[in-house]
């Protein structure tokens, strides 16, 4: 059954508050989608071939009747965009009549998401991806859209606990346990904080694999950090859903402490967290892998103006406001 020959999806982008890396090993975590979303729009074509094209410039196609295998052989436009054409490959393979026609997709992307700064770009891309093209054979719910986006995106982080793909289908703010119940934490007022981008690129596969090292040689302090991290998100849910910034900032900051034990958080990191307390802050920590990336501070109202001016006084850092959305996947 073919339901329409144009569709279109946007996910959110997301940052984690508490948690990152032990979320892995079964520790949770609480990530936040954001106000900066995916926009992927997709087509049907007669061909039978998946064209992928995105507002940054790139461009990529592939056979839509047999998957191609991330080899060598393919150019770095069909490697970035890899992830994306096997997950509407996926789709299209479990459509009978897509199959039987023959019949291809057009995907098109458009993004206010800075790629590369632990936002969370690639899982909100395959997440609205897999919807966008979904939609065009099926009817499908967001936990079918979820599963198949996870699988894309461990393409590209293959350790991934899933909790990107997670906050970007569903929204909001999320306790995620991976393999777990996963809960939506309820709070009075919208959350609010300033996203900074240190510029300093990272591979997140490096320090993924830094952590499992750490974890190796390290057993039984690992294990210490792991109920800690636990700890702190239990506790900051409750700050979340009472409304206690103070309390929460300070949870972050422990967060923070742990992440540099574990080896992910750089010297730049340190003392811009250092910083952003100094000039403010309740709380600030990297979000994300680490090895640089970026790093949120949540500051009160009143001094975001002024905590902004310093920054930028201070460092070169690229300063973005960012607010927690309940709203996640939307298909339109």
């Amino acid at each position: 059954m073919i339901l329409t020959n144009l569709s279109r999806a946007s996910a959110p982008a997301k940052v984690v508050l508490l948690g990152e890396h032990f979320v892995v090993y079964g520790s949770p975590a609480i990530l936040g989608s954001i106000d900066r979303r995916i926009r992927v729009s997709a087509q049907i074509i007669r061909p039978p071939q998946i064209i992928i094209r995105s507002d940054t410039g790139f461009s990529a196609s592939f056979a839509a009747n047999k998957l191609d295998e991330c080899g060598t052989n393919l150019s770095e436009a069909q490697k970035f965009t890899y992830p994306l054409y096997f997950a509407a490959h996926e789709v299209i393979s479990g459509s009978l009549n897509a199959k039987a026609a023959k019949l291809g997709v057009e995907i098109d992307i458009h993004s206010d998401i800075p790629y590369g700064i632990g936002l969370g770009s690639s899982a909100a891309s395959c997440v609205a991806t897999v919807a966008a093209v979904g939609s065009l054979f099926l009817k499908r719910d967001r936990h079918w859209i979820f599963t198949r986006a996870h699988r894309a995106e461990r393409l590209i982080h293959k350790s991934s606990s899933g909790g990107d793909c997670y906050v970007s289908t569903f929204g909001g703010l999320i306790y995620y346990i991976r393999n777990g119940k996963n809960r939506k934490i309820k709070t009075r007022r919208s959350v609010s904080m300033i996203l900074v981008n240190t510029g300093i690129k990272h591979s997140t596969k490096a320090l993924v694999s830094l952590v499992e090292n750490f974890r190796n040689q390290n057993t039984s302090l690992f294990d210490d950090l792991a109920n800690s991290a636990t700890h702190i998100c239990d506790q900051a849910a409750l700050a979340l859903t009472e409304d206690n910034p103070i309390k929460l900032g300070r949870l972050m900051s422990r967060n923070q402490r742990l992440l540099e034990t574990l080896g992910v958080s750089t010297v730049e990191t340190d003392n811009l967290v250092r910083y952003c307390l100094d000039s403010g802050a309740y709380g600030a920590k990297l979000t994300g892998a680490g090895g640089g990336g970026s790093v949120i501070a949540l500051v009160p109202d009143e001094y975001k103006t002024e905590f902004e001016y310093k920054l930028l006084e201070k460092y070169s850092y690229q300063c973005i406001p960012v607010q927690i959305k309940s709203y996640g996947l939307m298909k339109y």
